[in-house]
């Protein structure tokens, strides 16, 4: 009995209190409410003493209020806020360190942090430790603004942190503080492999400048390669003179990728007094120090000219074809002649290097050298040619004149033909001026090409004793585009007929088809037989287009259409002519009667009336009997 009262007794006690504190909280908040009413209708001296009250209230809903005041559009309001929530201790620290993340407030709470200045430093530092890598990569930047020594050794700790961007932070932070004796330790994290990271690195050290000199020539006797590697760039970016032998050194390094930074490093000195140990780097093993190096020696431009040029004798060819490659890059004409000479040379990789940088030079006078390395090359055959596709006009014009063995002959005209339309001034000139040979290369290739500039040239020369006939093998090639020119020249005076004549009978191209037929019915017989040449040539798929013409025309053009078809003495030719002579029933060919009596005499003639005669037999022997062919023919 007396258990049960007193447990009723504890329920109403703690109801009571409860209701208690549960109307305290109201009271609280409906007081906040009407001290955020008050602030908003206070005068502007008045607001700080409200905001002051706000803050004695100590309820998160309180702080919260005066950072939404720091997104106020009054500049005022904002600076009373920041002045408030600097009296809320660490409270107040922690909100404004993750009012950063808004970014329309993030400037105001940075200005409190540096404002604050040291005393915000040891919560910043406790920061540095939080589990959100974004926040440890906050409190670094925070500290680098800041300025404060004390933060020197707890950022030490934290350039091997896991996070990428903390480590950049730190490495922005130390360097801010301006501790070069941090430069060591942030030397360690160079990695060439990270770009971003390594860039911050070297940025660091070029922020200490000559100060940073003495560790970073520490730092290359280090045993750690990637420290070794970045303290080359970093002495390169310095540029403290002083530093050269110590870099010069560098150059027996084992690492390839501390070579390669240390020839770079060299290069940016721009001193005459580094060209020397480039030129010898060019002989390194590593293709990339090699490359480094010349790239280092052609920004030195012209003064280093005459060394790269007495340095082309090197007996090393790695040597020789690197200076090449740095005389192509500056680009001077005295290195032309010395280029040229190096055509010679034993080594095909210092060859294909001569050859690379004449053609960018462009000199007239490597056109004849490159032509009798044409005529004389087995490795680097290719790269002459192309050279010479790069060099213009006067490289068409050399190459016309050369001569050599066919297989020569064959590449000088392929290496004009790539040319295309940029040779034709060139080869029109030649054509018509110059020695037989010449003009007849030119003439040839220009029927290659098949431009149709090319064709008033042509067409004028089919009037030339020693080239005309040429000329009209040239146009015969280009084909149906010529056609109207041969056409026309065909009846023109004797020599240039002649040689137009001969021209048309040469045709093959299968569009010039229907001009050819067109021709048969022609009244110039000359034509018709110089027509009747070139259709022999275009084969047995074309026989049906050529009975048709034939059955439209009438004695000496029917006859002369008839001995095309009795030219074309294949079996294929004979099938494809009687099918196209009689596809039709018996009652059908009867009517052309006429016709197929005079080509009997003409086919007889040749020899080949057996196949006709038995395509007639077998068309017509189940209504007319076997003597039929000579009815047909009567």
């Amino acid at each position: 009995m007396f258990e049960k009262k007193r447990y009723f007794i504890s329920i109403l006690l703690a109801s009571f209190l409860l209701a208690g504190w549960a109307s305290d909280l109201s009271a609280n908040a409906v007081h906040l409410d009407n001290l955020e009413k008050q602030y908003y209708l206070a005068t502007e001296g008045k607001r700080s003493a409200v905001l002051d009250a706000i803050r004695e209230e100590g309820t998160p809903a309180a702080l919260q209020f005066s950072l939404d005041l720091l997104n106020y559009p009054d500049l005022k309001v904002r600076m009373e806020a920041v002045k408030s929530i600097k009296g809320w201790g660490d409270k107040g620290l922690r909100a404004i360190f993750h009012g950063m993340d808004n970014p329309e407030i993030s400037w105001m709470c940075e200005s409190v942090f540096v404002e604050l200045g040291s005393e915000a430093v040891p919560y910043i530092l406790g920061m540095l430790d939080d589990p959100n890598e974004y926040n440890r990569a906050r409190a670094a930047y925070l500290l680098g603004i800041i300025k404060d020594r004390l933060a020197i050794g707890p950022l030490y700790d934290h350039l091997k942190d896991p996070s990428r961007e903390v480590r950049m932070q730190v490495i922005q932070a130390l360097t801010d503080l301006g501790d070069e004796n941090a430069l060591g330790y942030i030397l360690e994290l160079f990695d060439t492999e990270d770009v971003g990271l390594a860039d911050f690195v070297l940025m660091a050290a070029q922020k200490f400048g000559w100060r940073a000199a003495k560790v970073l020539e520490a730092s290359m006797e280090s045993n750690n390669e990637k420290v070794r590697s970045g303290a080359a760039m970093a002495l390169g970016r310095i540029r403290v003179p002083e530093s050269i032998p110590l870099l010069v050194k560098g150059l027996s390094d084992p690492s390839p990728t501390v070579r390669r930074n240390v020839v770079s490093a060299l290069g940016n000195f721009q001193s005459m007094n580094v060209v020397d140990t480039l030129i010898t780097a060019m002989g390194d093993k590593d293709m990339q120090v090699q490359e480094f190096a010349g790239d280092a020696l052609a920004r030195l431009g012209s003064d280093v000219v005459p060394i790269l040029i007495e340095h082309l004798t090197s007996p090393n060819a790695l040597i020789r074809k690197n200076i090449v490659s740095s005389l192509r890059k500056i680009g001077d004409k005295r290195a032309i002649v010395p280029i040229i000479n190096l055509l010679e040379d034993p080594d095909p990789t210092v060859r294909m290097f001569a050859v690379s940088a004449l053609m960018e030079f462009k000199d007239p006078r490597a056109i004849r050298p490159l032509i009798y390395r044409l005529a004389n090359e087995e490795k680097i055959h290719w790269l002459v040619s192309f050279a010479f596709m790069q060099m213009g006009n006067e490289a068409v014009d050399e190459l016309l004149q050369a001569t050599g063995d066919e297989e020569f002959c064959y590449t000088r005209n392929l290496i004009i033909l790539r040319m295309g339309e940029k040779a034709l001034d060139v080869l029109h000139l030649r054509a018509r001026t110059g020695s037989s040979n010449v003009r007849m290369n030119a003439i040839v290739i220009l029927g290659e090409l098949g431009y149709p500039q090319s064709l008033p040239v042509l067409s004028a020369l089919l009037a030339d004793e020693k080239v005309g006939w040429v000329a009209a093998h040239s146009l015969a090639g280009i084909g149906r585009n010529a056609w109207k020119t041969l056409y026309e020249d065909a009846h023109g005076e004797t020599l240039m007929r002649k040689n137009a004549l001969d021209g048309i009978s040469m045709i093959k191209d299968q569009k010039a088809l229907p001009d050819l037929l067109d021709c048969l019915a022609d009244d110039d017989a000359g034509i018709r037989r110089a027509v009747s040449k070139s259709l022999v040539r275009t084969g047995a798929d074309a026989i049906p287009l050529i009975v048709e013409k034939m059955l439209t025309l009438d004695g000496p053009k029917f006859a002369d259409a008839a001995e095309i078809l009795c030219r074309m003495n294949d079996a294929q030719a004979q099938e494809k002519i009687t099918q196209a002579l009689f596809p039709k029933p018996w009652a059908a060919v009867a009517l052309e009667k006429d016709r197929l009596f005079r080509f009997r005499h003409i086919y007889a003639r040749k020899g080949s009336i057996v196949a006709v005669r038995d395509r007639v037999n077998n068309e017509i022997s189940g209504s007319s009997g076997g003597g039929a062919w000579q009815r047909v023919a009567q």
